[in-house]
């Protein structure tokens, strides 16, 4: 809160999982700006599946799935933001 407070002070972005149920927790703390990955994983379209093979050193990695970004929670987080600033 101090350095929220301190005119020429770094910004403070909040992140890691950031979502609108949550945001407005931030907006309340003093926090102006966010980052959020707002996505989704999501299947792979991918038709031919080796699960002998794996494409990465990670064995828990999940390479039959994609990360998407949702444009609807965007939006959603985005009128929360708007709503919190015209207060």
């Amino acid at each position: 809160m101090e350095l929220i407070a301190q005119r020429d002070a770094p910004i403070i972005m909040a992140g890691a999982g950031v979502r609108a149920n949550n945001l407005q927790n931030f907006l309340d703390a003093g926090v102006r700006e966010v980052h959020s990955s707002a996505g989704v994983l999501l299947p792979s379209p991918m038709r031919y599946r080796n699960q002998g093979l794996s494409m990465s050193a990670d064995i828990q990695a999940d390479e039959y799935s994609r990360y998407r970004v949702e444009g609807a929670a965007v939006a959603e987080m985005k009128g929360i933001m708007v709503r919190h600033q015209a207060k």
